[in-house]
């Protein structure tokens, strides 16, 4: 009786079917176009028609999300070892770029701010440095850095920062 479900389940794989695009999600909805291959329609929250055979919708949340930096070892332009932790505020404005022109936009984002936070540390001296100002300096260069990728980037903050003493041990080293 397997291959009855397993008939059941393809038709109705093919039939059309109601999507329900939640009011903190946004989506859109892929066509094959006549002439120009794919047209996109970007999709608020609401019911939306989905033919498997067709048309295929794809969401994305939209809700402010904070993202955890993780620690990073970092050397001032003073040559003092720091290390400096963080997180993002940020939320989804595209759904279209977010989910078609940027491969997982989560991880990017964290990636290029933890490279800013790097970069702005090794610019300056260990005195100069206040975590309002990295904070300032970042939010700015991150927001430049993901223009167009379908985010608003509306907060970064250092979360921890000291000074450490780094030892990196060798495994080939005898003991």
């Amino acid at each position: 009786m397997q291959w009855l479900n397993d008939i059941i389940k393809k038709v109705t794989d093919l039939l059309p079917r109601v999507v329900i695009i939640a009011p903190d999600e946004l989506g859109v909805r892929l066509l094959p176009g006549l002439h120009d291959g794919i047209t996109v329609q970007e999709l608020t929250p609401g019911w939306w028609f989905e033919w498997p055979v067709f048309i295929k919708i794809e969401t994305v949340r939209c809700k402010t999300q904070v993202k955890d930096l993780r620690p990073q070892s970092v050397w001032t332009a003073d040559r003092r070892d720091l290390t400096i932790s963080g997180a993002i505020r940020y939320r989804v404005r595209s759904a279209r770029k977010v989910l078609l022109e940027v491969w997982d936009y989560d991880q990017n984002i964290q990636a290029v701010a933890l490279g800013i936070i790097q970069q702005h540390v090794r610019e300056h001296n260990l005195i100069d440095l206040d975590t309002q100002t990295i904070e300032a300096e970042v939010l700015k260069e991150v927001r430049k850095a993901s223009e167009g990728w379908g985010l608003y980037i509306e907060r970064v903050y250092i979360t921890d920062i000291g000074a450490t003493y780094n030892v990196r041990l060798l495994d080939n080293v005898p003991r």
